[in-house]
């Protein structure tokens, strides 16, 4: 029981390697491990190097528009200030130091940059004091026109983790959906005496609605839209309600009584770094080279001023130092030449990185897709490589099997004569060496089709063939064969069927199929070939072949379970026929099929789709 056990385990082991699985049924992989592995390395290295250097010159690119972004917001600095004391000149307003200072401050805070900028900013009069700086504000305007303002320095009335809170809500993003969305509003209330009193968070979930229920909502908060419709271009009005509103966050003033407070509409809170993100206050508040300004500067701004420096790796880290002159006002302010210097801190890498997301998922994806048709390429070629070189060693060891037997049979005879040169039977002996020269003749003749057949620098000679004329020519070559077995050949063919390839080759594969139709048949059988001008049919009588063969039977020194069963016909096969037929077809652009019919056997060849 234990050798059957042993060699039935053999036996699953042979099969599962010849049809390529291994252990529960795993696929057999050829290429190998160190190989597939060099093939990955390879693509994600050159992954890594494309978009490392994309990514570094996006980054110079980011750098440079960044340092072109702090420049913009100096000249709008300068721009906005003198417009403002214009202005205020032109209404006979009194432009004090304090006026001066709190417009300043309202503009350094209010300047908005690229989220992947972190600036700051300080100014310093003609004497070289320090007189502003950019900080966390809230303001009010005071009058239609929104030239009058009140400003509240934050730092003044909140503590730091109040500001962490109020930063965290003051980048809250919209979430939209297709009818509705969600937002936080600002709400800044202060006291008559504009003494600032409460800041407060509001979460407003908006609706979007036709008109007839925008009319039925009247009063309640809502607002509308004209819009560009996508037909024709065309607008038209889009209403909206807020469907609920709820305070999620509130500072109160300790020293103000909140009933003599009042919102102010317009009012706004600005925290420095918010445009970076949630996390852009802190990084703002704790950057030191940010926040390291001097409280007096030396001769204030001199000609020839500093431009832009570079510091560290990641980081580039800018000063910025720009004249700030105004127009000789008669004011009580006593500033005419101010020096502004603005520091920056740049993510460009952060930006680059940003810019590229869909460039580095697009790229990994193509790679990815590469990786796989190169590993699939390979095993393609490990595995063409394997059965080539499994078939070789299986077509030497079945030529060597088949060469043994007649070599054995010629050794003896030989022997026989040598020991007796002068027996009766020389004549027999010597007969029977030849048959068995003639046999191993033939073995060789197809080991050496078989290497032609298989050689990529076959050249195929083209002619036109009469395929009816061959196969009536074939069909009296096997003649003597059927005879003797009585079998019946029926050749039905619709007159002169033309096609072009190589004769000598083609002859060869319809030989091997009428080989195998007689081979194969049962005594008093039948052969019927029917050709016209799309397909050539060969059906043969006999035992069918089984199920699990037939997938094999094209394949080289495939014999099968048939060739152990009792037939009429003693002849051997190498298994090469079939193989050598569909080899040739296939160089000609045919397709030959093997089935079974229900008394036999037929096999088909169309060359209607050349």
């Amino acid at each position: 029981m234990k050798k059957r056990g042993k060699k039935a385990k053999k036996e699953k082991a042979e099969n599962e390697a010849e049809n390529g699985t291994g252990r529960k049924g795993k696929k057999v992989r050829y290429t190998p491990s160190a190989v597939l592995r060099r093939v990955i390395l390879i693509f994600a290295a050159l992954y890594l190097a494309g978009m490392g250097i994309s990514t570094a010159l996006v980054q110079q690119k980011f750098r440079q528009d960044h340092q072109r972004c702090l420049e913009d917001i100096a000249d709008l600095v300068k721009i906005s200030m003198n417009e403002e004391i214009s202005d205020a000149a032109s209404q006979g307003k009194e432009i004090t130091l304090e006026w001066f200072i709190d417009n300043l401050e309202f503009l350094l805070a209010t300047c908005r940059s690229d989220p992947y900028v972190n600036w700051n900013a300080a100014v310093w009069d003609s004497e070289g004091d320090k007189i502003a700086e950019r900080e966390a504000i809230a303001y009010a305007p005071l009058d239609g026109d929104n030239t009058t303002r009140v400003i509240w320095r934050l730092k003044d009335y909140l503590t730091e983790e109040e500001m962490d809170q109020l930063a965290e809500y003051t980048v809250q993003k919209t979430a939209s959906e297709k009818r509705q969305w969600t937002e936080y509003r600002e709400d800044v209330s202060c006291t008559p005496e504009r003494e600032l009193a409460a800041i407060s968070i509001h979460k407003k979930t908006w609706k979007k609605v036709d008109a007839q229920e925008a009319k039925k909502r009247e009063g309640a908060y809502s607002w509308s839209r004209w819009v560009e419709t996508e037909e024709d271009g065309s607008t038209k009005e889009e209403y909206f309600v807020c469907t609920d509103s709820r305070e999620t966050w509130r500072w109160e003033n300790p020293d103000i009584e909140q009933e003599d407070a009042e919102i102010v509409f317009g009012a706004f809170p600005f925290i420095p770094g918010s445009e970076a993100g949630e996390n852009g206050w802190k990084e703002w508040r704790q950057a030191e080279y940010l926040q390291s300004f001097p409280e007096h500067i030396r001769g204030g701004y001199r000609e020839g001023g500093t431009g832009y420096m570079e510091y560290t790796d990641d980081n580039a880290e800018a000063d910025l130092t720009v004249p700030l002159a105004f127009e000789d006002l008669d004011s009580e302010s006593g500033v005419r030449v101010c020096t502004m210097m603005f520091r920056m801190i740049s993510y460009s890498w952060m930006a680059a990185a940003d810019y590229m997301k869909y460039v580095y998922l697009g790229s990994a994806v193509f790679v990815a897709a590469c990786i796989v048709f190169a590993a699939y390429t390979l095993e393609k070629s490990y595995r063409k490589s394997a059965e080539a070189e499994a078939q070789r060693r299986d077509f030497t060891n079945a030529m060597a099997h088949e060469m043994k037997t007649p070599l054995g049979v010629i050794r003896g005879f030989a022997e026989n004569l040598l020991e007796d040169p002068e027996t009766g039977k020389r004549e027999y002996y010597l007969r029977q060496i030849i048959g068995q020269t003639e046999e191993m003749d033939g073995a060789v003749k197809e080991m050496i089709q078989v290497s032609r057949l298989d050689s990529e620098g076959l050249a195929l000679s083209r002619e036109r063939i009469d395929l009816s004329e061959l196969l009536e020519e074939e069909t009296e070559r096997i003649e003597v064969r059927t005879e003797e077995r009585r079998i019946e050949v029926r050749l039905r063919n619709t007159g002169a069927v033309i096609v072009e390839g190589d004769r000598a080759l083609l002859e060869k594969a319809f030989r091997c199929l009428l080989d195998n139709a007689v081979s194969y048949n049962r005594d008093e059988g039948i052969i019927t070939i029917d050709v016209d001008e799309e397909r050539c049919v060969i059906a043969n009588t006999g035992d069918p072949i089984p199920e699990e063969d037939l997938s094999h039977v094209c394949e080289m020194l495939w014999t099968g379970s048939r060739e152990g069963r009792n037939r009429a016909s003693e002849e051997k096969h190498l298994g090469m026929g079939l193989y050598l037929a569909d080899r040739i077809f296939r160089l000609h652009g045919m397709k030959m099929t093997v089935e079974n019919t229900y008394d036999g056997v037929q096999v088909s060849v169309d060359w209607s789709g050349r």
